[in-house]
């Protein structure tokens, strides 16, 4: 039989607000919303788990009630969206999503939205169900820094729609002929300047790691299969961009671990890091020679020991004035 149509829809919402006194079942509030008694039966179920899952109404032996006077309001709001035909929710063509202190553009936007419910479904049930698969290439780039000690050093670039660090790669796409062609096309859009060349750069594959976790970008519950590869070269250097940075070992493998004050997306490098014989401290260099730092990187890492050098080097300079007048 034909479903209810939006009037009907709308009327049963604030029929079910309206509800103060006794449980009634809610084919009872359908049939005082003018549902016809087939119709009544045949929506009741369905407007009950649609509402259940807002948590507005209380089951009570066969009737249901309104759980609090705001959730009344509720119904009545949401009733009259559907009477207008508005959307409650919008943007979600925009993909990304952001932590709080949230405006309410943000909490009305889809993907925001879809992030939270996602987030509390997880939050109940860590086991939840995924509601996406993606298969992922992620590239392990290792070297040592001038100035660090010849520690190990790993790259790291920032993902501004996930708002996290992450090693360089990203999603297969259908035009990638194996996940191999998918990390080398990530690292020639990731990197700025870099061209794969056959010979010259290698990559070896360590191994894929399945990992489920929300998306930050899309908002849902995800099941990923990462397939991780180190890239080993030739060249003297990689070029980075203002978004990379080098991070060490420690840092890399700290889930609390914070650069410039954004979290690491690395879960599933931990995971990958345990299953290696000799874990990530025993891969070879990815580059033949200690990487140079940029000016940039220095001042960023060091800015307080560089504006002590620079007052130093003006106060000499003041200094020497007088001597040469």
């Amino acid at each position: 039989m034909p479903e209810p149509d939006t009037a009907a829809l709308a009327a049963v919402l604030e029929a079910a607000a309206d509800q103060a006194g006794p449980p009634v079942p809610l084919a009872e509030l359908c049939r005082r919303a003018g549902l016809s008694d087939p119709a009544a039966e045949a929506a009741a179920p369905m407007v009950q788990a649609l509402l259940g899952a807002f948590g507005v109404l209380r089951a009570e032996g066969p009737g249901v009630l309104t759980v609090r006077p705001e959730a009344r309001y509720f119904l009545r709001s949401l009733a009259s969206y559907v009477r207008e035909g508005r959307s409650l929710l919008d943007n979600w063509e925009r993909p990304g999503t952001a932590e709080p202190p949230y405006t309410g553009r943000q909490v009305l936007s889809g993907p925001q939205f879809l992030y939270l419910a996602e987030e509390r479904r997880l939050a109940l049930d860590p086991h939840a169900a995924p509601l996406r698969r993606s298969e992922v290439a992620q590239v392990v780039v290792k070297t040592r820094l001038r100035g660090r000690g010849g520690r190990a050093h790993y790259l790291l670039l920032y993902d501004a729609r996930a708002r996290q660090y992450q090693l360089p790669g990203g999603h297969v796409r259908s035009s990638d002929t194996d996940l191999r062609a998918a990390a080398v096309r990530e690292l020639e859009e990731e990197l700025p300047g870099y061209t794969h060349t056959p010979g010259r750069d290698r990559l070896k594959e360590l191994g894929t790691v399945p990992v489920v976790q929300l998306s930050r970008t899309v908002g849902a519950v995800t099941e990923y299969r990462i397939t991780f590869f180190q890239l080993e070269t030739d060249a003297p250097a990689i070029p980075v961009g203002p978004g990379a940075r080098w991070v060490p070992e420690d840092v890399l493998l700290d889930p609390t671990s914070l650069v410039d004050d954004a979290t690491l997306n690395v879960v599933a490098l931990t995971r990958l890091d345990d299953s290696l014989p000799g874990h990530l401290h025993g891969l070879p260099w990815s580059l033949p020679a200690t990487q140079h730092r940029s000016l940039r990187e220095v001042l960023r890492d060091r800015p307080w020991e560089v504006a002590g050098l620079v007052i130093g080097v003006l106060g000499l300079g003041l200094s020497l004035i007088p001597l040469l007048m």
